[in-house]
């Protein structure tokens, strides 16, 4: 007897067989869709063989677009063939039925999607054999070697694998249900979903409160001041002119005027006049080491430093954990390692590339002084670690794009185990004649774990040596003009944020600010809408259906997207709730961690469908608007 080991890909079988030494039989090969030796059947899937039926094959009666069919509940969902992949789905029954093969190793992705791709075919074929989980993390022959060493019980993950299935045919039963009832109401194909009418839903608000905004004229003046010398001190340094803000009375809160003449009376009350610091206040901000990737965080600093979409940067990181296996898995939501993997890291570091030679002895020395890293954190830790490097170093050959992203994640583990960056931040308020200016300033006393990334750390704004009383004079003044800006669209590394967690205000969308930096060294606070897998299959989908367009690196929503969202807000407004999905992906986590059953949820969903179908069979159809593919087409002309 042989266990078959089965892959998701070609290329990952043809992997497990390389570090199995498992060389084709004459009679097998790649073109039989299998590999064999005396000791293991090697063969895969190809991504999905299997997909959940449409509703007229899962119910004749359903093939008519009728409010009188739905909604469509399937009492046992149907699942077809892809006619793409027949022929490997044909291999795979037959080894399957084989006498000699007496077990199944399980090499599919160490994910949800993985586990469904798996129990699907499991189930469609009605096979009974006894399976084993192949749980790889680090794609690299030793990370093989690894997971076949710990290989564990399947039913260990019964519970992922029913968070899989609870998913996928929520999915269904919103996504085909919805989209028929709006499509038979609103004159067009439209389509619904349960995450993607949510991340809509967000665009087309903000492309609405930009379209609304009003733009309105102020003015600021800005003064140049200069410390005057005293007895003790007249270094150069403390006679360098600075800029500080003019504030507007009579509370001298802001430093805005409404008027330009306003802002000149202003001016001309302090130019040229002598005054005092007045208060100084300097306070040094510690800046923690950030946290590890987890995928959706490295698609948002992908896209901020290099424009990549989030599906973009995905694809690479996949091929860079397959192909060139110099990081490892990378469809993850963590972004702590365990205790063990820890042990790894002077390894890890030692197998980057030369030129980070000067942040690896940072690093390894710090590894040696210290004992505590907020990324490590075994309870943090559930099915995958955080994206890191593995133990192999990167072809100088890897095309541009692919060495950009492994940099990324090479300096982020870096980073990670670097000092706090420190920085003293100085505000001051200046009186002249009773009238208030201010000033500011930020010096990085310490630049720490920033040496790794130091496109964070931005420019020092210097202040000459200042102590509250000493007297300063107004060399000039200067008012400028300016407007107010409205939001600012989204991008896809703000999308991605607002998906991660969950909060889908107008504001609050970015993590809090320290001194001008994205702070990183605490991660999302929810599990958010979508998977880190999924989030960039939303975006494209909403593209290609025409409900967003691209422009540079923003995502606007359409005139067809708009319309459709305001039919669904006008009738079920729940689709486009952020709170009611994220309480559903929720669900789905609380599945997985075997919290929650998931024919509870299921029933739930349905309950949903049912209320909202009644809500719009009870609606007016709605005009006719143009379809996606006219509204594409407009979008390219302008």
């Amino acid at each position: 007897m042989k266990p078959l080991i089965l892959a998701e890909k070609p290329s990952a079988g043809r992997d497990l067989a390389r570090v199995l030494k498992v060389a084709s039989k004459a009679s097998s090969g790649r073109s039989s869709g299998y590999l064999e030796n005396e000791q293991y059947v090697i063969s895969w899937m190809i991504g999905h063989l299997l997909g959940y039926a449409f509703p007229g094959e899962q119910n004749p009666a359903w093939v008519k677009w009728s409010f009188a069919n739905l909604p469509m509940f399937p009492e046992n969902f149907q699942l077809k063939e892809m006619p793409s992949t027949a022929s490997q789905l044909g291999v795979l029954r037959g080894l399957l039925a084989r006498e000699d093969v007496g077990e199944i190793i399980v090499a599919t992705d160490a994910g949800r999607e993985g586990e469904l791709i798996f129990r699907h075919l499991y189930g469609y074929l009605q096979c009974s054999k006894p399976f084993r989980r192949l749980w790889i993390l680090d794609n690299t022959d030793a990370g093989i070697r690894k997971a076949f060493a710990e290989l564990q019980p399947g039913h260990k993950f019964d519970n992922l694998a029913a968070s899989a299935r609870a998913r996928s045919e929520s999915d269904w039963l919103v996504g085909m249900n919805f989209s028929r009832a709006y499509t038979i109401k609103g004159g067009d194909k439209f389509s619904i979903g349960r995450v993607q009418t949510p991340v809509l839903a967000l665009l087309v608000h903000r492309r609405k409160a930009i379209d609304a905004f009003v733009s309105e004229p102020f003015f600021t003046c800005t003064a140049t001041v200069r410390a005057l010398s005293g007895e003790t001190d007249e270094t150069e340094e403390a006679r360098t002119p600075f800029p500080a803000q003019v504030m507007a009375p009579p509370d001298y809160s802001g430093d805005r005027f409404a008027t330009k003449q306003d802002a000149a009376d202003q001016a001309a009350k302090v130019d040229g006049q002598d005054g005092i610091v007045a208060a100084l206040d300097q306070k040094e901000v510690v800046i923690a080491p950030p946290l590890l990737y987890d995928l959706t965080a490295l698609q948002k600093e992908a896209n901020a430093r290099y424009g990549f979409s989030a599906k973009q940067t995905l694809d690479m990181a996949q091929k860079l954990y397959e192909v060139e296996k110099v990081i490892t898995y990378p469809r993850t939501d963590s972004q702590y390692i365990t205790q063990e993997i820890f042990k790894e890291m002077p390894q890890r570091m030692a197998a980057l590339p030369k030129g980070y030679k000067p942040l690896i002895d940072l690093a390894l020395n710090r590894l040696k002084s210290e004992q505590s890293f907020a990324c490590v954190n075994d309870a943090k830790v559930t099915d995958h670690y955080a994206i890191l490097p593995t133990g192999k170093t990167p072809s100088s050959s890897m095309a541009q794009p692919l060495k950009q992203l492994y940099d990324l994640v090479a300096r982020r583990l870096l980073a990670a185990f670097l000092p706090p960056a420190k920085v003293q931040n100085t505000k001051v308020i200046l009186d002249v004649s009773g009238e208030k200016l201010h000033a500011g300033g930020k010096i990085f006393m310490e630049t720490g774990w920033l040496v790794a990334e130091p496109w964070r750390k931005g420019d020092d704004v210097v202040l000459p040596l200042l102590r509250q009383g000493d007297a300063i004079h107004i060399d000039k003044t200067e008012v400028k003009a300016s407007k107010t800006k409205p939001p600012s669209h989204f991008t896809e590394k703000t999308l991605l944020g607002a998906m991660e967690k969950g909060e889908f205000e107008v504001g609050g969308l970015e993590n809090e600010n320290i001194m001008g930096l994205e702070d990183q060294s605490q991660p999302a606070p929810t599990v958010g809408i979508g998977r880190p897998s999924t989030r960039a299959a939303i975006i494209e989908l909403l593209v290609e259906r025409g409900y967003v367009r691209r422009e540079k690196k923003r995502l606007i929503a359409t005139d067809t997207g708009t319309t459709l969202i305001d039919f669904v807000e006008s009738t079920v407004p729940q689709l486009t709730s952020a709170k009611i999905t994220h309480l559903w992906e929720k669900n789905l986590e609380d599945i997985a961690q075997g919290k929650d059953d998931p024919r509870t949820f299921i029933t739930k969903i349905k309950q949903f469908t049912r209320d909202g179908i009644t809500i719009l069979a009870r609606q007016p159809a709605k005009p006719r608007v143009r379809p996606p593919e006219a509204q594409l087409q407009a979008a390219k002309t302008v």
